[in-house]
């Protein structure tokens, strides 16, 4: 298997092995409940919560999103710094919220600060993201990996990936899949640390490898504005780690607010393990292949031969362990969506029971619908894949607007939340037809830039619109109802006048609606 020895290959399978005792062991005292499958019982260690933490962003398109755009020794800095900042924000600020108001969902917030029909809104467009965006990458990102260290076909080694982990997460749930992320994170560790530890003494050593790291730590990047980074960047790095699902789900978890805090201080130091991975190496390896494309140069770096068989096993049970992971992650956060935000909204008498098995099936399908997608993944170029995550980070920002105004700003009602997000995803439609189908059939610069911008500089502008639409819906709203109240009070008096004509009446109605106007321009200008 994969040119692997007799002692690789027992390796490889132990490891396999070791993950579905885990799920078995850690689901066979009693029943599953709704806590325990969904929620490992909510009493995580945070030692086992900031381990897990780290598996969720390591193949997430968030990660390579941007560092496929220029991998250089800045992109580590800046991944460093938003990842610390969010963490802390998640941590102290918004994970203690997500626990004090009991929710289940993300989409279940915004059920509570504004109307069902948000939740719903963004639970649908989670559930789509995840399948059709977040799979796909993966998909594409694992083949590129698996192919280019085996040098074989990797359908059968994603099926055998997703085969295994839909057996341990509908086996255990996400108690199952935090406490094997422990293991993965192991094996992930040992086998980068490996490969990290001999390519740097290739050629001249460490030497050579910090002088090429420092050579291109600047031009990759060229094509991002200021604009776009200080504000595009951060905020897709928000909705990441503070707004989705696949990753805010595992802080329900946690035994309490005091653990997770911790927990976030160790998976911010653990941080450190996704630039090793796919940061310095990928610069190393691309600085040896200059001017080469960089999936084609890691192509070219693992057919080459070089790689020591021992180095190239460690490689593949990481990559395997990572795929893993990630697909864990996405069947667990996707089926809780299903049977919180679809299911039992719809049906809130249904038991503990027939929850869990909602949440099994969910994960079954998707599972079969993983495999299906194999196929259609391999035929795709990641440049088209990064496209895709590219047209979700706009969905991203939007999104991130509408929470970070709605928690500031307790006066933005359901009304302009909603309005805002039917606007801001017409708009982004409207991009996207653009830049995956019809191309940039205009001449004008405004429109040009419209269809042409890069993703940072869209998803700020998506964000500034949004933040906009809710301050102007929400006056409009505040105005509409003082004015409906304000005739209706009206209409009152003018029935009483019409049947008792009364002088005081009349002059008090003429002060009413004077002050009637400057309470109107009062509210306008404020």
């Amino acid at each position: 298997m994969f040119g692997l020895s007799t002692i690789g290959v027992s390796l490889f399978f132990l490891f396999f092995i070791s993950l579905i005792s885990i799920s078995i062991y850690v689901s066979h005292t009693k029943e599953m409940t709704v806590e325990s499958y969904f929620f490992a019982n909510r009493n995580t260690h945070w030692l086992v919560l900031g381990i897990s933490l780290l598996t969720g962003c390591l193949f997430s398109p968030y990660i390579f999103g941007w560092t496929s755009s220029g991998l250089t020794s800045g992109s580590a800095i800046v991944y460093g710094i938003i990842s610390a900042i969010m963490l802390i924000i998640l941590g102290w600020f918004l994970a203690p919220l997500y626990l004090k108001i009991k929710i289940n969902t993300l989409p279940e917030y915004f059920e509570k600060r504004f109307n069902r029909t948000c939740k719903l809104f963004l639970s649908a467009l989670y559930i789509f993201y995840n399948i059709f965006i977040r799979l796909m990458i993966i998909l594409v990102a694992g083949s590129i990996f698996i192919f280019g260290i085996t040098g074989t076909d990797a359908y059968s080694s994603l099926f055998f990936f997703l085969f295994v982990t839909g057996i341990y997460i509908i086996i255990g749930g996400l108690k199952a899949e935090i406490y094997i992320n422990i293991v993965q994170v192991f094996f992930i560790t040992l086998g980068i640390a490996g490969f990290l530890g001999w390519i740097i003494t290739q050629g001249e050593g460490v030497p050579l490898a910090i002088y090429k790291i420092a050579s291109l730590s600047g031009g990759a990047n060229s094509e991002f504005t200021w604009f776009g980074l200080i504000i595009g960047l951060p905020i897709i790095g928000f909705w990441f780690w503070c707004a989705d699902q696949f990753m805010v789900q595992k802080v329900m978890s946690v035994r309490n607010i005091y653990f997770l805090k911790k927990a976030t201080v160790l998976s911010l130091i653990l941080q450190i393990i996704p630039i090793l991975i796919f940061i310095l190496p990928g610069i190393i390896i691309i600085s040896f292949f200059q001017g080469v494309a960089s999936e084609d140069s890691l192509r070219s770096f693992f057919s080459s031969g070089i790689l020591p068989e021992s180095i190239k096993g460690g490689l593949i049970i990481a990559v395997a362990a990572i795929l893993m992971a990630s697909f864990a992650s996405l069947f667990n956060s996707t089926s809780i969506l299903i049977t919180f935000d679809f299911y039992k909204t719809f049906k809130p008498d249904a038991s503990d029971r027939k929850l869990v098995l909602v949440g099994r099936l969910t994960t079954m399908i998707l599972l079969f619908c993983s495999i299906l997608l194999i196929p259609v993944s391999q035929a795709m170029s990641f440049s088209f894949c990064l496209k895709l995550f590219n047209t979700f980070s706009y969905f991203a920002s939007m999104i991130a607007a509408v929470f970070i105004i709605g928690l500031l700003n307790e006066k933005i009602n359901a009304v302009s939340a909603l309005t805002t997000l039917c606007i801001g995803t017409l708009i982004i439609l409207l991009r996207i037809s653009f830049e995956l189908i019809f191309g940039n059939p205009f001449t004008n610069n405004l429109l040009s830039w419209f269809t042409q911008s890069n993703f940072l500089e869209f998803s700020a502008l998506i964000f500034l619109i949004s933040v906009l639409s809710l301050f102007v819906f929400n006056r409009v709203v505040r105005i509409q109802n003082a004015a409906n109240f304000s005739l209706k009070f009206l209409k009152q008096i003018f029935l009483r006048l019409k049947y008792e004509w009364n002088f005081h009446r009349t002059v008090f109605l003429i002060l009413f609606v004077l002050l009637l106007i400057v309470v109107w321009g009062g509210i306008i200008l404020i």
